[in-house]
């Protein structure tokens, strides 16, 4: 059963330039609590909900993430990026909305920059938006712009679209996109099988450019090069081997993150509606 917080309320963050009501953002979050906050401060500036998926967290991300106005699903252990994904989808699957926007915990990613998403899905018409780094890749770590470059050339190739950073957690989703992502992946390789996804079942994907950030004190990457490295390339040979898309169910199912008789906590936001 979902568990809500106690009465209480946040002032509601000011607002300045585009507001989209109807847009959601989701922020997978793990150990996150020096940053989560400053970032859905930051998010509610712009969007209509934000829902932050606490992965399994020792700290206090959770209370953070509520405090600053978030709504709130608690996975119990640490299930990965991925995961946290699936949850997220598997919630709003019955709920009404017009894109959601996907973005980091860490402060990696500029709330701020959501305009240029939503603007490049209503002028081009476009169901999947990926955001760019790789324009602008100052403070980049050299072997992430490295592998970023690899890892998108690969990616782009089996997708049939060029895009320059297939490996940006950044991203926009249509509603019909969203629904229908079939996600099995449960850590960071995600991103490249939620992207194939889209871009094999017709929905038109374009990129746009935003800033990199890596120079925040805050800053701490859950991403292990070797391991996910190892996970993507799985992926991707997978992939590659696969003659077809295997047909996705109509029936709904509990996220594999979750077990069966265990599902998600949800807390409601301190924040006032208005």
């Amino acid at each position: 059963m979902p568990q809500f917080l106690k009465d209480g309320e946040v002032i509601s963050p000011k607002r300045k330039g585009s507001f989209y009501p109807d847009v959601i953002a989701v922020i997978p979050a793990y150990n996150a609590e020096k940053t989560i906050g400053n970032v859905v401060r930051k998010v509610l500036r712009k969007v209509g909900r934000c829902i932050v998926v606490d992965d399994g967290s020792s700290d206090g991300t959770g209370d953070t993430a509520v405090n600053a106005g978030a709504e709130l699903i608690v996975h119990v252990s640490n299930r990965g990026k991925g995961a946290a994904i699936r949850t997220a989808l598997n919630f709003l699957r019955k709920m009404s909305y017009k894109y959601i926007i996907f973005l980091d915990a860490d402060g990696q990613h500029q709330p701020g920059e959501i305009t240029r998403f939503v603007q490049a899905a209503q002028r081009r018409r476009a169901h999947f938006v990926c955001g760019n780094r790789m324009s602008k890749p100052e403070g980049m770590p050299l072997i992430r712009k490295i592998t970023n470059r690899v890892m998108s050339k690969i990616v782009s190739k089996l997708c049939g679209v060029k895009l320059a950073d297939t490996q940006c957690g950044y991203r926009l989703l249509s509603k019909k996109a969203a629904e229908s992502l079939r996600l099995k992946k449960s850590n960071f390789e995600v991103d490249s099988e939620m992207l194939y996804q889209v871009a094999r079942k017709g929905f038109k994907v374009t990129e746009v450019t935003i800033s990199s950030i890596y120079a925040s004190g805050d800053y701490s990457s859950n991403i292990r090069p070797v391991s996910d490295t190892f996970r993507f390339i799985c992926l991707i040979t997978g992939l590659f081997f696969s003659k077809s898309e295997s047909k996705p169910s109509v029936k709904s199912r509990t996220p594999r993150n979750v077990k069966e008789n265990q599902k998600p906590r949800f807390r409601r936001s301190n924040r006032k509606n208005k």
